[in-house]
């Protein structure tokens, strides 16, 4: 099941075992670049930096809330 479709119609769902805590927690450093960011994100959409950036910028605002509620709950049960 997707976590988010696009407006294109691709259906992405994130991958969050690509991506690891310490890796996760290096966002919200002090000093840490867009660029690292936009690595770990577009890393657990399954998208390449290049296809994540250009996004349009509603999917990528979409695309980004998904991802940091998808992290704050990744375990959950989607059936509940």
């Amino acid at each position: 099941m997707a976590d988010i479709t696009l407006s294109n119609g691709r259906e992405i769902e994130f991958d969050l075992s690509k991506i690891t805590m310490g890796e996760y927690r290096a966002i919200f450093k002090s000093g840490q670049t867009t660029e690292y960011e936009d690595e770990l994100i577009s890393r657990a959409a399954g998208l390449t930096v290049e296809e994540y950036l250009g996004l349009s910028l509603p999917d990528c605002k979409r695309l980004q809330r998904r991802f940091f509620k998808k992290v704050t709950e990744p375990v959950a049960d989607p059936l509940v």
